[in-house]
């Protein structure tokens, strides 16, 4: 059992708490049994390491280290307040805009978010898409980095259900979404549909057209929401309706709302 936080195994796990470390690695950390139990099934994990309260009963694949730890070392790796006892290792999926249409064909919708940059925000969009049936999520430049801690906990494993992109450019991003010939299928070929979630818009993401076209919602900033080159590149601009005396939803609340209203129809 390792006990000291010095140990070359911990240090280089404990490292992935950076970003660039994240990127030279192309690792990430999980933690929690939830998040882990879809790294694990995703076949993405290398490494777990646990306490001996937290690793009794585990079931570990072949080909994962399980390493046991000290609970001050397992607090040394973890990232929430109150820890679960373990954290994975797993590798972190790579995927260039120009390959969005293969992952595309098919699908229906695509969440996009722009310069969203909390991690509990970002978390829980991915959570929201996935509930959703979304093909994928991209976090273009600028946003949070999908595969920090904090977003992978926020998306109780949703982050290794469907492919999650980041810091792509998003002018890249919509011009590959437009690209991909047989979305949603190859019979109807109907033209994407790129639409920015505004609060000022004048259209409501319920009166979006239902033809069975492709669909890619585009999220903004938390606090300035779309960019003006944002603005520029989608087709049409929707907003939630606001009812009540609220000024604002919050950015993953929004999301959830115009995700379901946008996703097309429920068997």
């Amino acid at each position: 059992m390792i006990t000291s936080t010095r140990n070359d195994r911990i240090r280089a796990a404990a490292a992935l708490h950076r970003a660039r470390e994240r990127r030279l690695a192309g690792r990430h950390l999980v933690e929690g049994p939830r998040a882990l139990d879809a790294a694990l099934a995703a076949g993405a994990v290398e490494q777990i390491f646990a306490t001996p309260a937290a690793a009794e009963g585990l079931t570990v694949s072949p080909g994962v280290d399980l390493v046991l730890v000290a609970d001050h070392v397992l607090d040394h790796l973890a990232d929430a307040r109150t820890p679960q006892g373990i954290v994975g290792v797993a590798r972190t999926p790579l995927t260039a805009p120009d390959a969005l249409p293969e992952v595309l064909a098919g699908q229906r919708l695509v969440v996009v978010l722009e310069a969203v940059a909390d991690p509990g925000n970002a978390g829980t969009i991915i959570r929201t898409a996935d509930a959703a049936g979304a093909a994928a999520v991209v976090l273009t430049t600028g946003s949070v980095d999908a595969y920090a801690p904090k977003v992978v906990r926020a998306s109780a494993g949703s982050v290794h259900h469907l492919p999650v992109l980041t810091g792509l450019p998003l002018r890249d991003v919509l011009a590959a979404c437009r690209l991909t010939p047989t979305w949603p299928t190859p019979s109807s070929r109907l033209p994407v549909q790129v639409v920015g979630l505004d609060g000022a818009a004048e259209q409501t993401v319920f009166d979006l057209p239902s033809d069975g076209a492709g669909m890619v919602l585009v999220l903004g900033n938390e606090a300035h929401g779309l960019s003006s080159e944002a603005r520029g590149l989608v087709d049409r601009l929707a907003r939630v309706p606001i009812r009540g005396r609220a000024e604002s939803l919050n950015v993953a609340a929004a999301a959830a709302v115009a995700t379901y209203a946008v996703a097309g129809p429920w068997d």
